[in-house]
């Protein structure tokens, strides 16, 4: 008895852990998953173009996020699987003729990509997302998660057929070279360098208003994606709705659906209308866009790719498993063929290439005879803030570019990211995600994205890549649904083929950007990092989607968060603070919406601009003596204006106003971007040859070129300008009241190289034992170099040599003595500053140590920035006073003429 009764816990136990277990893995369910359930049911966190950009950066700022929350204990492997089942279900599409109505939600997993999900979350990544911390994130961002860790293919016409899908072609015939041969289309190349937008760029909302006012004038009002007989809203209430708000008022779900399904509209131009027509009898029906949208793609310089298999790549390879195919299947009796049991399963592989050439193997290659083709282009609606990334045909989409790229990425993370581990235990997501989508590299510059296509052959050697695709093709079709069925020996065959078929396309047609093509510099390795507090006034005179694209260009470039830049978004009319001081990128995309926009004033008010960026700089140098910070961030205030020009008052204002600047913030950089002829704001900045830049208009058709070639140069200057040092004791009111030292640990990468600046303000009159010193930790041998007169000073400058002084350090120090460093300087304007840079070593260290919470990455190096009896010398006073007797003497000058 007593032994029936164990056997019976144990079976109620097994019972009860087994159901546990199914119920923590709710994104292997063939329903949408309880927790992802809220990005479908709000209308406006559906609509894409409400969502978060889907970008690498955006994707890799929402990880640290939840790295850097209180009481965070996950490491990179517990982190990686928690957020996969949390955030990835695969497969959701909209349920065609399924109506929106209480309780119901017409969404789930039925397309092809969740039969592979299934069986790699079920069995060869299993874990759960208990542990993960939720409210961690908004809702905004956790849905950002949810759409770009999860794949699928939205195949409905959206409407905008007629002409998006014809800018696509137009855009693949540009880039494709003629002299290939179109019928062999594995040889085509889709030269989507970096996957660029489309030629022309539409306007999302005026077609899309333009289809809903159809839609509401149509008698039948056919609902996009929904049977002719489905129900409808109360006609009254959506025209009052429209009248009020402009739009009408749905159910959630439905008014989330019917948003994204109208797509990327198009320019209101003559196709319009015939667009328009079109759409009210193709969107009735069943047919298949003939540009599909692709979901769960990010947009990196180097090719967009595939996130959520980026991030299954590196969850598997932090532990690998190699499982026999009998114990993988789930009914292995069944299966006793000797060409079976043999077979073992690598998760790494499944989880990345595999996986997606399984799907190929089963899904295409059967009809395909000898023509099997693998990869798809696409094209992003813009690749500033993208959110609607679009193919460039409807059939053969079981493994597309993105997957591609993304396969390889995450094979390459698989495949090394124990040995990365074992050299830096605690190695976070984010940091590896953030070395290898970039120039750097993790710890090399060899493994990083933009080398993905030289190293395929290395990471993915044929014959073993057949073999995992035969092995996991093998076990995909015992759990696929297929209109067909197919025997071991054809399931090895087309395996086959679509491996050959990949072997030829990635080296012939996923021509993305190289490493040399996108570098900041070329010919230059060196690692340029922007750290700014950054205040941009803007303009609302420029269009919404003009300033909206290029702030997010901008701030997409200059390293925001918590290692770079602060940013804070003011109106450059009267000053006010549109978003506040913060160091996520998200702030600007949830704040800076249209319809604030509308509401901002336009134009330029310099006195307004200047009064607040006294309060703003007044606030920071306070905040510096309390907190007793020597800043390390550059000060710039950027204006991007339309067409204003400054009165005579007002520039007499800015003139005077600037001197005042040039003594109690001696860093601050005032830069311009201006349409218009900028040369009318010359007199407003230190040097006009480098903070003024011309903004022409961005008009549809050009923007991303025009931006990324218009905004070069500022970003450049930005990333440039030398980081500030400061004497914290100073304060806002130059007032010192004690003497001493002060100091702040710094980080630099290798190949890194960080530029500082100490003003004669904290040095200008004689003083005993005044010195600046850069004190090695013992990371790395760095190398310093000062220069009084050349801004960025390095060991093998061209420009003064002889001006430069180097050494490298390690656990030494490296000292400038300013006991006396502006003798012969009557006034301070006439004394240079002192110009430091600290360069990091060519390779990282055998030994990486970086391990505490301001270390981006493990292998930075840190050193101290020490600043011993420095002064406070302004003459501000003197200056304020000379301005109002300046004012006062021209008021009696005037008043005496009047008289």
């Amino acid at each position: 008895m007593k032994l029936v009764a164990s056997v019976t816990a144990c079976l109620l136990v097994a019972a009860l852990l087994l159901t546990i277990g199914v119920q923590a893995q709710e994104n292997v369910l063939t329903r949408v998953a309880p927790s992802m359930l809220e990005c479908y049911e709000n209308a406006h966190i559906f609509e894409r173009d409400n969502r978060l950009p889907m970008t690498m950066n955006m994707l890799i700022e929402l990880i640290r996020k939840v790295e850097d929350s209180p009481g965070f204990q996950q490491d990179i492997r517990q982190l990686a699987i928690s957020m996969l089942h949390r955030f990835r279900q695969d497969g959701i599409v909209r349920a065609p003729g399924v109506s929106s109505i209480s309780g119901v939600i017409p969404f789930s997993p039925t397309e092809f990509q969740f039969t592979k999900h299934r069986v790699l979350f079920s069995r060869l990544l299993p874990g759960n997302a208990v542990n993960f911390p939720n409210a961690t994130l908004s809702i905004d961002e956790r849905c950002a998660l949810h759409f770009m860790l999860s794949n699928s293919i939205d195949r409905r016409v959206r409407g905008d057929e007629n002409v998006r899908c014809a800018q696509l072609s137009q855009y693949r015939a540009a880039r494709v070279p003629r002299e290939l041969d179109f019928k062999d289309r594995s040889r085509m190349r889709s030269n989507y360098l970096g996957d660029n937008e489309m030629l022309e760029q539409p306007e999302m909302d005026r077609i899309r208003e333009h289809i809903k006012k159809i839609k509401h004038k149509a008698s039948s009002a056919a609902r996009l994606e929904m049977d002719p007989d489905e129900d409808h809203p109360d006609e009254e209430q959506q025209e009052a709705a429209v009248e009020e708000e402009g739009e009408p008022q749905e159910e959630p779900v439905a008014a989330a659906a019917e948003d994204e399904e109208t797509g990327e509209p198009l320019e209101e131009d003559g196709a319009l209308g015939e667009m328009g027509d079109v759409s009210l009898v193709d969107i009735a029906s069943n047919a298949i866009s003939a540009c599909p949208v692709e979901n769960g793609v990010v947009y990196t310089p180097w090719g967009s790719v595939m996130a959520g298999t980026v991030l299954a790549g590196i969850a598997a390879g932090l532990e690998p498993q190699t499982v026999q195919l009998r114990d993988l299947m789930a009914r292995s009796d069944q299966y006793s063929n000797r060409q079976v049991q043999p077979m073992r399963v690598d998760n790494r592989w499944a989880a990345t290439l595999t996986g997606d050439l399984a799907e190929v193997s089963l899904l295409h290659a059967p009809a395909a005879g000898d023509n099997v083709q693998v990869g798809a282009a696409g094209a992003w609606n813009r690749t500033v803030a993208p959110r609607w990334y679009f193919l460039s045909q409807r059939e053969h989409l079981q493994m597309t570019d993105t997957e591609i790229r993304a396969g390889i990425d995450g094979l390459l993370l698989a495949t090394n990211i124990a040995e990365w581990r074992s050299r830096a235990n605690n190695l976070r997501l984010s940091q590896l995600l953030d070395m290898y989508y970039s120039h750097r590299g993790v710890f090399n510059d060899t493994v990083r994205s933009c080398n993905r296509r030289d190293l395929f052959t290395t990471v993915a050697p044929m014959q073993q890549l057949r073999e995992q695709t035969v092995a996991f093709s093998t076990v995909l079709d015992k759990e696929m649904q297929m209109p067909f069925t197919i025997t071991q020996n054809a399931t090895i065959n087309f395996a086959d083929r679509s491996v050959d078929a990949l072997a030829n396309y990635i080296p012939t047609a996923l021509n993305d950007l190289t490493c040399d093509a996108t570098a900041i510099v070329m010919n230059d390795p060196t690692v340029w990092r922007a750290a700014s507090d950054l205040y941009i006034f803007v303009d609302a005179a420029w269009p919404h989607r003009d300033v909206y694209s290029v702030v997010s260009n901008i701030l997409d470039s200059v390293e925001v968060g918590r290692f770079g830049t602060n940013y804070t978004i003011l109106n450059a009319r009267d000053g006010n603070v549109i978003v506040n001081t913060t160091q996520f990128l998200s702030d600007f995309h949830m704040t800076y919406t249209p319809a604030l926009h509308q509401t901002l004033p336009t134009g330029l008010n310099i006195p307004n601009v200047f009064r607040r960026m006294r309060e703003e700089t007044n606030n920071l140098m306070a905040a510096e003596r309390r907190t007793n910070h020597l800043s390390g961030r550059s000060k710039i205030a950027l204006m991007i204006v339309h067409t204003d020009r400054v009165s005579e008052g007002d520039t007499n204002f800015a003139i005077q106003h600037l001197q005042i600047f040039r003594e109690e913030v001696p860093d601050l950089r005032f830069l311009y971007l201006a349409a218009g002829d900028p040369g009318r704001f010359n007199r407003f900045v230190r040097d006009e040859r480098r903070d003024v830049f011309p903004l022409r208009e961005l008009e549809s058709g050009s923007v991303v070129d025009t931006i990324r070639v218009q905004l070069s140069p500022v970003i450049h200057r930005i990333q440039q300008e030398p980081r500030r040092i400061v004497n914290p004791r100073c304060g806002n009111d130059w007032v010192q009241e004690n003497w001493g030292s002060n100091s702040m640990n710094q980080f630099v990468e290798p190949r890194g190289v960080n530029f500082y600046r100490l003003h004669p303000n904290y040095f200008f009159r004689e003083g005993n034992n005044r010195r600046f010193r850069i004190q090695g930790h013992g990371f790395a041998t760095l190398t310093v170099c000062h220069s009084r007169w050349v801004e960025r000073p390095r060991q093998n400058s061209t420009e003064n040599r002889d001006s430069i002084q180097c050494r490298t350090i390690n656990t030494d120090a490296y000292d400038v003595d300013l006991s006396n460093a502006c003798d012969g300087h009557s006034v301070i304007h006439t004394c240079p500053p002192l110009f430091v840079s600290v360069e990091g070593p060519p390779n990282p260290p055998a030994v990486i140590r970086c391990s505490e919470p301001e270390c981006r990455f493990p292998d930075n190096a840190r050193f101290a920035v020490v600043l011993d009896n420095m002064g406070c010398f302004s003459s501000a006073s003197r200056t304020v006073s000379s301005l109002l007797m300046a004012a006062v003497a021209a008021l009696i000058l005037t008043l005496f003429k009047q008289a």
